[in-house]
């Protein structure tokens, strides 16, 4: 082993169609890490094609495997999104899908290899972990809750991850919170009372959407997403592909009883998407899709407690309304019909205080916390 240590690390830069030794090193990462939930391979070699993920129309994305002795040791995406830097007048850098051993020197060689692509492009600073940006679920390192598994399309990763990014000069950049809440516990009546009032006065209707007409209903969302965080830190507008293509992956997730949209006269004002946590079934598959898995997977779909918010928004004009606060309490309603006896929501900027204040109402708490790291390049 202290040979095997020694020896010196590889850096190889992959070809977009040679993923698998990259798609497959996470293995060796959490081989002991029973609360590690293994992607589906067949859906991490789509998100990896350029031919098949739109987000590669707008972004230049390379892929860096580090190696020892043969023995793959480490990973790394180094990003350039052309639709970030156009809507922010920035020149960044992006890092994601990083893996890596406990090994200091493996996340150098893999830090600095994804500096110098994205300053040889012009970059003045490099931030992640995205993967592969924030229209992504799953950004950011776990940096607090790891005594709770993750939900589905949650970033995971081993505790000394941070200690490998601060050692290579990075720092913290933004915080992104997650809250969880138990939908067992009642809400409050005064304030059920208030919401009930408010949606009167203001004719503000809540519907499900309709799974039938998928397709129109994500146009839709994707258009009430791009005006409510439009003021976003670090947001960038998804396109209309990219939402498509997105929805379509996720469609087994989507629960359509917690899909929600918020309409008044007729126009969509604000939207809610909540997914199951598909982990408590996918934990078993081991990243395979077979017919025996599939069959397992259709039929423990239906008993999943556990759904994760992954989108909530409300068109600018329309804040102060409490049309969020009417989406929360209608997803709480359906989600116990559904059987939900748990939702987490996630992620929430660190200093978006009207969301965070938002969900202290409702009685969540904080559960975990996900790090942006940035490093200057000039």
């Amino acid at each position: 082993m202290p040979a095997f240590a020694d020896s010196p690390v590889d850096l190889i830069a992959l070809q977009p169609n040679a993923t698998k030794d990259f798609i497959r090193f996470p293995w060796q990462v959490y081989a002991h890490d029973h609360q590690w939930v293994p992607p589906l391979n067949i859906e991490r070699k789509m998100f990896l094609n350029p031919r098949k993920n739109p987000f590669f129309q707008h972004a230049q994305v390379q892929l860096f495997l580090a190696r020892r002795q043969g023995q793959v040791v480490g990973r790394i995406a180094a990003v350039v999104n052309t639709a970030h830097d156009e809507y922010h007048n920035e020149r960044a850098g992006f890092f994601g899908l990083f893996e890596c051993l406990p090994e200091a020197e493996v996340a150098s060689v893999l830090l600095n290899a994804a500096q110098s692509w994205v300053r040889e492009r012009g970059a003045t600073f490099l931030r992640g972990p995205m993967n592969l940006s924030t229209n992504e679920l799953d950004c950011g390192l776990l940096v607090e809750g790891f005594d709770a598994p993750p939900v589905f399309q949650s970033a995971y990763n081993p505790p000394y991850y941070a200690s490998l990014l601060e050692a290579c000069g990075f720092t913290k950049c933004k915080d992104l919170l997650a809250f969880s809440r138990s939908a067992e516990e009642p809400l409050a009546q005064s304030l059920l009372d208030a919401i009930a009032r408010l949606q009167a006065q203001q004719n503000i209707r809540i519907r499900t959407v309709n799974m039938r007409e998928f397709k129109a209903e994500v146009a839709c969302i994707t258009m009430i997403y791009n005006e409510a965080w439009r003021d976003n830190w670090g947001f960038v507008p998804i396109t209309d592909a990219e939402a498509q293509h997105m929805a379509q992956a996720l469609r087994l997730a989507v629960i359509p009883e917690l899909t929600l949209l918020a309409e008044i006269d007729g126009e969509p004002v604000g939207c809610f998407v909540a997914i199951s946590d598909l982990n408590q079934v996918l934990h078993s598959m081991r990243g395979r899709l077979t017919p025996w898995s599939v069959v397992r997977f259709l039929y423990h779909r239906r008993h999943i407690d556990t759904a994760r918010i992954a989108m909530m928004g409300v068109k600018k004009r329309y804040r102060r309304l409490g049309i969020d606060l009417m989406l929360l309490v209608e997803s709480w309603r359906q989600g116990q019909k559904r059987g939900i006896c748990r939702g987490e929501m996630a992620w929430v900027l660190e200093d978006n205080r009207v969301m965070v204040r938002t969900l202290e109402v409702i009685g969540a708490q904080l559960s975990k916390r996900y790090r942006l790291y940035q490093k200057n390049l000039l």
